[in-house]
């Protein structure tokens, strides 16, 4: 066993929260806002009356505004208080401490995630003798985070959080960023989610005068583009117009404007933020949506009960979608195909993310078109969410300005695209324009077989800088290549002649591929990729080329990435091959570390220790022996090395439940 190496860190965890009821005990429905201020409450400045009166005007706005969520679901009965995880930072202590004082996550095994859950009550709160002005929400495309933000500023609307006079959002996806002709107050009172105010200078004039009780929330931080130099450059002034959006959020973010404000920014974790959480007081990451949270939103978008019956079924039948579901927004898309379908009807789900989001635009295309009464063409929808991906932005190209009425009309209508303030148009999900972009890619004469294989996973040493728009693009082009039926509007786009050559230069680089060499984040992207095909002989191909240590350690595992690993491993078992799997700092849950290490290919594994007695508490509390006795043969540990002091800790543990459980199955035999 290693010792503790002189890099070993120290953990600088945020005050812990007040401990929270298990989400388990606690359906979605039961939560409700918080009656009382979440602060300690302070006395009251007086307000001048037409600065309340606007405080009134922006509550009853936002209200209106986010009272229905996106696809036309109401914020009331559809919404699902999903749980938040309290993320820590570790301090690096080695050689370069003293050199440069640098931050990075804790990665948490799946028990520490639990005991870390905390409900959207606890966003605000302060749990330790410094306020937490900076706060950040970390999620992955499609988790909510949009909706979270839009529910706190609904949850403010209402009479909650009365820590806060004023709360301004903003959609990064609609800011000009290339502008420097913005101030203080045009962001918060122009670009903002706020409506017009008639008195702007008397409003403002109380924010600076009161900014401990002002919140300003940026959501899709991602689409804000390149934060080069953020620290060093940034805005002094709360008068000067000459800054650029990256100025004024650098402003508020180092405090030198309107500083005492609480700032909120919602991000991807592959991107943007990065490099700055080390400032971040506080670092919340939004989770995937549970089975129960599945069962409840599909219950809420059926109101007969025999639609609801059928609907779940069929979810629960097509294991992959039941997976997927586990992000809300697709978990939206998969429920929009039930509501078209006809519940007598027994047509099967998707097996695929590209088949899925196909049939989606698909069914929006044909209802659109039968009130229309004609077909539209989306060629142009597609080569612009190519246009837009290349710069990491959701913003349609405004150069492009001969886009017809029809067609921006149809986007809206499709939830292609959204608006801002009838001013600005944007592509509503990564899903769907990264969908686009790859239809553009694949079916495009001008797309040649090299610009294609560049944006794929086969390109391993390309720098990989717009995170996970790379990672969706790239599983939708070898899903597209291989998809076996016609997209129905494949006919409104450019037609090609070189489709075959496409696949097969694809197919070439897959075979010359070496998994080996792929980080684990890379790897798990292969997976994916390879996945999409639905092909056979490339998923043995795969299988027949991973190495016998096969190691997704660093990557985190959502339950549908277990299930795609776990399908593909399948073929481990015609081919004779084996597998030692290490599966630490994946936050791999519960019950995928339990599909996984079950696998007869499985022959060890490697996993956080609390996760690993969990996983056999739970087996030996179902009566599961024969799992039990499987799953304490495949642990290993060897080679032990200890990062953190908790894990001596919990080696000591495990330790004394290694031999309980094995003395339970000697007996047992």
């Amino acid at each position: 066993m290693s010792s503790l190496s002189d890099t070993a860190s120290k953990i600088e965890p945020p005050s812990p929260p007040t401990p929270v009821s298990p989400s388990k005990d606690k359906t979605p429905q039961d939560y409700s806002p918080p009656s009382t201020p979440l602060r300690t409450q302070e006395p009251r400045p007086e307000i001048p009356k037409r600065v309340e009166d606007y405080i009134q005007k922006l509550k009853s706005h936002l209200k209106d505004t986010y009272s229905v969520m996106e696809g036309g679901k109401k914020m009331d009965s559809h919404y699902i208080d999903t749980r938040l995880v309290q993320r820590k930072l570790v301090i690096q202590t080695g050689k370069n401490a003293n050199k440069c004082l640098e931050k990075e996550l804790v990665v948490l095994s799946d028990s520490e995630r639990r005991k870390a859950m905390v409900d959207r009550s606890h966003v605000f709160q302060n749990c330790g003798p410094k306020p937490k002005p900076l706060i950040t929400v970390l999620g992955k495309t499609g988790l909510g985070k949009s909706t979270l933000i839009q529910r706190l500023a609904l949850d403010w609307s209402t009479g909650g959080l009365a820590q806060f006079q004023f709360v301004f959002l903003l959609n990064c996806k609609v800011l000009d960023v290339t502008k420097s002709n913005y101030d203080l107050k045009t962001l918060l009172f122009g670009l903002s989610s706020a409506p017009d105010c008639k008195d702007s200078e008397a409003a403002f004039k109380y924010v600076l005068a009161n900014p401990n009780k002002v919140l300003i929330i940026f959501d899709s931080f991602d689409d804000i583009g390149e934060l080069e130099g953020l620290l060093q450059s940034s805005a002094t002034s709360v008068t000067d117009n000459s800054y650029t959006v990256r100025q004024l959020f650098s402003g508020l973010f180092q405090k030198k404007i309107l500083s005492g404000c609480t700032l909120l920014v919602a991000t991807r974790p592959k991107d943007a933020l990065n490099h700055l959480l080390r400032k971040v007081d506080s670092i919340l990451e939004i989770c995937c949506f549970s089975p129960k949270d599945i069962q409840f939103y599909v219950s809420k978008c059926f109101v007969e009960a025999s639609k609801q019956e059928s609907a779940l079924r069929k979810i629960q039948n097509q294991q992959y979608i039941f997976n997927l579901c586990s992000n809300p927004l697709l978990c939206r898309f998969t429920c929009f195909l039930l509501e078209q379908d006809n519940p007598e009807d027994d047509d099967t789900l998707p097996s695929t993310l590209t088949d899925l989001c196909q049939r989606v635009l698909d069914h929006h295309l044909e209802l659109r078109d039968k009130v229309q009464g004609s077909k539209q063409d989306i060629s142009q929808l597609c080569n612009m969410a190519w246009d837009s991906f290349k710069t990491c932005s959701s913003l349609l190209n405004q150069d492009q300005t001969e886009i017809s009425k029809q067609l921006m009309d149809c986007g809206l209508n499709c939830e292609i695209l959204a608006s801002h303030k009838a001013q600005v148009t944007y592509f509503s999900s990564l899903f769907m324009q990264n969908f686009l972009a790859a239809m553009f890619l694949v079916q495009s004469k001008d797309i040649n077989e090299r610009t294609l294989v560049a944006q794929t996973i086969l390109n391993h040493r390309k720098k990989k800088v717009c995170g996970e728009w790379q990672d969706i693009l790239q599983r939708f082009i070898l899903g597209l290549l291989y998809q076996k039926a016609t997209p129905h509007y494949c006919g409104a786009l450019q037609s090609f002649n070189d489709a075959q050559a496409k696949r097969k230069t694809l197919e070439t680089q897959l075979e010359n591929l070496k998994p080996g060499e792929l980080t684990p984040g890379r790897l798990l992207e292969l997976f994916h990729c390879v996945y999409e095909t639905s092909k056979v002989r490339l998923a043995k191909h795969l299988v027949k080329k991973l190495p016998e240590n096969l190691s997704f350690c660093g990557a985190q595992l959502t339950p549908v990435d277990v299930y795609v690993v776990r399908h593909l491993l399948q073929h481990a078992k015609g081919l004779k091959r084996t597998f030692s799997i290490d599966l630490r700092d994946t936050c791999v849950p519960l019950s995928g570390l339990k599909e996984l290490v079950a696998l007869s290919c499985i022959t060890s594994f490697r996993a956080p220790t609390l996760d690993t007695i969990d996983l056999w508490e739970d087996l030996h509390h179902n009566s599961d022996e024969v799992s039990l006795k499987n799953a304490l043969d495949k642990f290993t540990m060897d080679p032990f090395k200890a990062s953190q002091l908790s894990h001596l800790d919990n080696l000591a543990y495990l330790s004394k439940s290694t031999g309980r459980r094995s003395c339970q199955c000697v007996n047992q035999n």
